[in-house]
C-alpha cells in the first residue's frame, strides 16, 4: 500500500498530495480493503468504477477518480477511464445547475425568466438576496449590512451604521442607512408584502431576535472588500459557468432592459428613487439598446415622428 501511496503523490504540490492521499484511503474503504498490504491497483477497474458510481456528490466521486486514474491510467485503461471522466464531467455540471442556478446561456436572461428563477429559488439567503437585487434594485452594500430583527419596538434604537429588515403587520419592513449615496438621500424605507420574502426573513432569523445577514467569526460586519467573496455562492452563473456571475450590475441591466421594452416613466422613477440614483444616470450606466448620447445638433433625421 505504501508503495501506491508514492505513486499516488508523486510529483504533485503538498497541498494536493495531501487531497490525493485523503482519497485514496476513502476509495480504499469504499472497497472494503481493510489489509494495508493489498494495493488497490489489485483489485478489477471495473469493481472500482462501479464503487465510485454509488457515491453521492460527483465533485467527490471526481476526486476519487483522480486517484485511480494516478494507479490504473495506462493504454489498456484509458478509453474506459476517459469515459468515466466525460460522464463525471457532465454529472458535476448537472450538480453546479441544480446548486448554483446555472442559466443555460451565456447572454442576460429575460426579467421574466431571471423573475422566475429567482421565485422557485430553494435556498433562503439566494432567494433573499437576489429578490433585493431584482425588486428593490439595491446595490451590493445595501444587502451586505443587512441586520434582520423578528420585530422592532423602536426604529430610532436601530444601528445607523446598519441596514435593517424587521418584521410588523405580515409585511417587512426594510430600513436603508447605509448605501451608495445615503449622504445625498438619506435614509430610504421598503415596504415588501410578498409573502415568500417575509417567511424567508422568518427562516433566515430561526430563533434568533435578531442577526446580521452576513458576518465574521468575530460576529461582526464584513468588510466592505470581502463582500463580493460572500456573496458569490449566492449568484446565479451563466451559460457553463465560465461566463460570469449574474452580480447586481448585471441584474440592473436587465431591470432597465425590461424597462425600455415594457415599463413605463413610473418603473424608471420608483427604481431611480430605490437605487439613489437619477433617472438619466441609470440610462446611462445600465442601458442595453445602444442608445445614442443626446446632442444639440437638431437634423430632420432627429425628429420625433408625429403619429400617423
Amino acid at each position: 500500500m505504501e508503495a501506491e501511496a508514492k505513486k499516488v503523490v508523486f510529483n504533485v504540490k503538498p497541498h494536493t498530495a495531501k487531497v490525493y492521499l485523503n482519497s485514496y484511503m476513502r476509495v480504499r474503504v469504499l472497497m472494503e480493503m481493510k489489509d494495508k498490504r493489498k494495493p488497490l491497483h489489485k483489485k478489477p477497474l471495473a469493481d472500482i468504477l462501479a464503487a465510485l458510481d454509488t457515491v453521492p456528490n460527483p465533485n467527490t466521486r471526481n476526486a476519487y477518480l483522480n486517484v485511480v486514474k494516478k494507479i490504473f491510467m495506462s493504454e489498456k485503461h484509458k478509453e474506459v477511464l476517459d469515459a468515466k471522466d466525460k460522464e463525471i464531467r457532465e454529472l458535476r455540471q448537472l450538480h453546479k445547475k441544480e446548486k448554483f442556478g446555472l442559466l443555460n446561456k451565456s447572454e442576460l436572461p429575460s426579467y421574466t425568466e431571471l423573475s422566475n428563477l429567482v421565485k422557485n429559488e430553494k435556498n433562503p439567503k439566494k432567494y433573499f438576496i437576489n429578490f433585493l437585487f431584482l425588486k428593490v434594485n439595491v446595490r451590493n452594500q445595501d444587502v451586505a449590512y443587512i441586520k434582520l430583527h423578528k420585530s422592532v419596538e423602536d426604529e430610532s434604537e436601530l444601528d445607523k451604521d446598519l441596514n435593517h429588515i424587521y418584521i410588523k403587520n405580515g409585511k417587512a419592513v426594510y430600513i436603508r442607512n447605509k448605501y451608495k449615496t445615503a449622504n445625498t438621500h438619506g435614509q430610504k424605507r421598503n415596504l415588501i408584502s410578498v409573502k415568500k420574502f417575509v417567511g424567508v426573513v422568518n427562516e433566515l432569523l430561526g430563533d434568533d431576535e435578531s442577526k446580521l445577514l452576513f458576518s465574521k467569526a468575530t460576529g461582526e460586519p464584513i468588510t466592505n472588500g470581502s463582500i463580493s467573496s460572500y456573496f458569490r455562492p449566492f449568484l446565479y452563473m451563466l451559460g457553463n459557468g465560465k461566463d460570469g456571475l449574474l452580480a447586481e450590475g448585471e441584474i440592473m441591466k436587465i431591470v432597465m432592459k425590461h424597462i425600455n421594452e415594457e415599463g413605463t416613466f413610473s418603473d424608471l422613477r420608483r427604481v431611480s428613487s430605490n437605487r439613489g440614483t437619477a433617472e438619466a444616470t441609470l440610462l446611462n450606466e445600465y442601458d442595453t439598446t445602444n442608445i445614442k448620447q443626446p446632442t444639440e445638433n437638431i437634423t430632420p433625421g432627429d425628429q420625433i415622428k408625429a403619429p400617423e
